[in-house]
């Protein structure tokens, strides 16, 4: 058995002495300092075994191991790669250094952001250095694996920099790493519309749509971008569109009820035409009303359309009621002065209308 045991011992010492014998000398050293924590002497000779064996897997391994130590994230991802391509001897170690740094990285990003919410100043000296920080690591996700959210976080740091193209190409970055997240084209759409951009956030919105029809935020922001951009026709079919997927949400059929209101303002021969847009007008502006009955301009709009229309037991009920909700609107008021008269009743028009103008006085002193 001693004897078995000393030829074991012997054949395994052997392999070994077999193993460090085709390393050449420069990786040899370089794998002993790496191995006693001596990295800088370690970089220096992976970075001499590479330049003079560069079909050498392991030393491009190590080379890349030492560049990540060094925060070198794109020497190192360039070196693993060199690495697989020759040989995958070295898989297992390359993806957890990967994950390790990527994790790293990306949990030092979170933790900078997080301080820039606590700075009060966005523009001083401190919050500048943390989104530069930001920026960096995030950077460095991304050359390990490219991200959607990474790409989105760098957009937001360059937006509180005012780095307005920077945020825009890092936008797209993210909707190029994960087209099928309606996210992306929403941070896309609300850029295009804070440059007033309208019809190039219309075209992002609906890219949100595709991917998610469901989508509401998509689609009011593609119907709200339809309507700024004066596409008037394309923003109406997608207010009822957005309305059908979100009926609780007040803004689109007060903003619907809006937008037929101006068509309806515009049109001038054609009477049929113009009471139909103002009818469906008002269904939408009521609907909005269910909703939330303290919308204070719905009773306006609301009541100077059943003006029009002649409809003055309804307009009644409804700026009554309206200046029992708002009775320091004016215009509220004005248009319950205007019913008031055209029912005949005089004296409660000019005392309304009295009230109008001592509350637009108030309003106009309190602009001043």
């Amino acid at each position: 058995m001693r004897f078995y045991t000393g030829v074991l011992t012997i054949l395994l010492f052997t392999i070994s002495l077999l193993v460090n014998a085709c390393r050449p000398p420069e990786l040899e050293q370089a794998v002993i300092d790496y191995n006693g924590g001596r990295y800088d002497n370690a970089y220096t000779g992976a970075l001499s075994a590479t330049e003079k064996y560069p079909d050498n897997e392991e030393a491009w391994y190590y080379l890349g191991e030492l560049q990540g130590r060094k925060g070198q994230i794109k020497e190192m991802m360039s070196s693993f790669d060199k690495s697989l391509s020759l040989k995958n001897t070295h898989q297992a170690e390359i993806d957890f250094a990967k994950r390790n740094y990527y994790s790293k990285y990306y949990n030092n990003g979170v933790s900078s952001y997080n301080a820039i919410i606590k700075i009060e100043d966005k523009k001083s000296e401190e919050a500048t250095k943390r989104l530069e920080r930001v920026i960096s690591d995030f950077t460095n996700v991304n050359l390990i694996e490219n991200d959607y959210m990474a790409n989105r976080m760098i957009s937001i740091a360059y937006q509180f920099l005012e780095d307005d193209s920077s945020s825009l190409k890092y936008l797209y970055a993210a909707a190029e790493a994960e087209p099928d997240t309606a996210l992306a084209y929403t941070d896309l759409g609300y850029y295009y519309q804070r440059h007033q951009n309208y019809l190039k956030a219309a075209e992002q919105f609906k890219k949100g749509i595709e991917v998610d029809p469901q989508n509401s935020e998509c689609l009011i922001r593609y119907a709200e971008s339809l309507d700024l951009a004066e596409k008037q026709d394309e923003a109406i079919a997608a207010y009822k569109t957005a309305f059908e997927i979100s009926p609780a949400e007040k803004a689109i059929p007060f903003n619907l009820g809006l937008l037929l209101f101006k068509k309806a303002n515009a049109v001038e021969e054609d009477e049929a035409q113009k009471t139909k847009l103002m009818e469906e007008a008002i269904l939408y502006f009521e609907k909005a009303k269910e909703i939330d009955p303290e919308i204070k301009e719905i009773y306006d709009l609301l009541g100077t359309l059943l003006l029009q229309l002649e409809q003055y037991d309804k307009a009644r009920e409804i700026l009554e009621h309206g200046v029992e909700l708002f009775p320091e609107s004016s215009s509220v008021w004005q248009n319950l002065s205007f019913l008031y008269a055209k029912l005949g009743e005089k004296k409660k028009a000019e005392e309304a209308f009295e009230k109008s103008k001592q509350l637009e006085e108030q309003e106009r002193d309190i602009e001043q």
